[in-house]
């Protein structure tokens, strides 16, 4: 597939394509995964993110942006993790308008269980054939490319 994007004329466009297809191609590999586990690729994300949050407690609003969701697909994955009791909804104490959202014990055995028995072993084969200072620049580029859209986004200087 890469390989159909070579005469594309635009330098810089060419490797946000690129990660577009990777993105796409991930989030297939993590759902075939976790498919044995009845759990969505979104649905362990948002777990494992929840699980490292401070106390494994957050709010809906700061999970969509950790997890790069919408607000309304958020609500969804929530309602489903809440189905599943791998999580707990409670309204905050300071704002009784907002509510906490908490991991389940159930939900942190999820996540281990997930990680340990299929993403992480997978994810290493994944990334076997990267030298330690390949993955190393591809995180560090990585991490520039989110920290500059992330600016933008929030500067909205998006199509200007």
């Amino acid at each position: 597939m890469a390989e159909e994007l070579e005469g594309y004329p635009s330098k810089e466009i060419k490797p946000l394509l690129l990660l577009r297809l990777a993105d796409r191609l991930l989030d297939s590999c993590f759902t075939r995964m976790l498919s044995a586990y009845s759990i969505s690729a979104s649905e362990y994300h948002m777990l494992a993110v929840l699980e490292v949050c401070d106390e494994s407690t957050s709010s809906p609003g700061v999970l969509a942006e950790l997890v790069g969701q919408t607000k309304a697909n958020t609500t969804r994955i929530l309602d489903l993790l809440l189905s599943k009791k791998l999580i707990k909804k409670k309204k905050n104490i300071v704002d009784g308008r907002r509510h906490d959202i908490t991991i389940t014990k159930t939900g942190r055995d999820c996540v281990k269980l997930c990680t340990n028995n299929t993403i992480g072993p997978d994810t290493k084969s994944m990334m076997a054939g990267f030298s330690p200072s390949q993955l190393k620049n591809l995180e560090c580029l990585l991490s520039q490319l989110i920290l500059v859209l992330d600016d933008r986004s929030r500067a909205g200087n998006f199509g200007s």
